[in-house]
């Protein structure tokens, strides 16, 4: 059956008089005043900086190894960062439910509107680090994953398979995943060699057979690019999706099996011989819109 269009959907709220009640969520991510610059890891070579973030929480993946062992993407790796954005939680009571809150379990998901601002800073005192190259992209699996195991359908680990090298394996800035085993398991392989140093994470093509790449843009900024240090981008997602759950976190539920897990990955490089790169401060403001009642 196809999905409703947004005139059915809107057709079925009046009937069933969803709607009622409006809610606008906000996360951030980055502090405002002190702009401190965003944790990020350092690539095998040492050259560049890398962060990721996921719009919503981060999702179970497979570790490193032969065996299927699950754990949340970011244990244990603090510049991966997640903005709970799905976090819409349940007050029954419609004389004291917030803004911020829904008033029944069944609730239409709107959308997530997300503004990002990067800035790096000038006033370095070494010239070869005032002005960098950065990619970033925005993607997801093609199949569910989700914080919850329940609710997924992939663990696929995009920190070793979000690339294609040269050689055709699927790598990333941690590894590689081997060949498909018969058994079926996915052998992510920790990596220290050219398939993950800066250079070719900033020139890789994207893995389009596991995932979705919404954007992959690279651009400069700092002093030799005519002073420009601010980079600034919106991303939307338009939802209108029936979602029936109790959980706070509304993609844990059965309504539908849609992939709401969306990363965001930054890499950043100097381009001068032997001088790392310097992360720069990230801000995220998102907005989260459901309607229920």
């Amino acid at each position: 059956m196809a999905p409703f269009n947004k005139r059915q959907i809107g057709y079925i709220k009046a009937i069933a008089d969803v709607g009622g009640h409006t809610t606008y969520k906000h996360n951030n991510l980055g502090v405002s005043d002190t702009l401190d610059k965003l944790t990020a890891n350092t690539t095998h070579d040492g050259m560049g900086k890398y962060a990721f973030v996921t719009i919503g929480k981060a999702p179970k993946v497979y570790t490193s190894g032969s065996t299927n062992t699950l754990h949340a993407i970011n244990d244990s790796r603090p510049w991966f960062h997640e903005i709970p954005v799905y976090d819409v939680t349940v007050n029954t009571d419609e004389t004291g439910v917030s803004g911020t809150q829904r008033v029944t379990p069944e609730c239409y998901l709107e959308s997530v509107h997300a503004r990002m601002r990067l800035i790096q800073q000038l006033d370095v005192t070494d010239n070869t680090q005032s002005h960098q190259e950065y990619r970033m992209l925005v993607f997801r699996h093609k199949e569910r994953q989700c914080n919850d195991e329940r609710y997924a359908e992939n663990f696929s680990n995009p920190l070793y398979d979000m690339f294609l090298n040269g050689d055709n394996y699927k790598t990333g800035p941690l590894g590689y995943r081997n060949k498909t085993a018969l058994s079926g398991q996915n052998d992510y392989s920790g990596s220290s060699d050219h398939a993950n140093d800066i250079q070719s994470l900033l020139t890789c093509m994207t893995n389009k057979e596991d995932y979705v790449f919404m954007k992959d843009v690279r651009f400069y900024l700092g002093k030799e690019y005519g002073g420009k240090h601010i980079y600034e981008d919106v991303l939307h997602w338009n939802h209108a999706d029936p979602i029936a759950t109790e959980a706070t976190d509304l993609t844990f539920n059965e309504s539908n099996n849609k992939n709401y897990t969306w990363y965001i990955a930054f890499f950043a490089s100097t381009n001068s011989p032997g001088v790392a790169a310097d992360f720069p401060y990230i801000r995220f403001d998102t907005t989260t819109h459901v309607t229920s009642g």
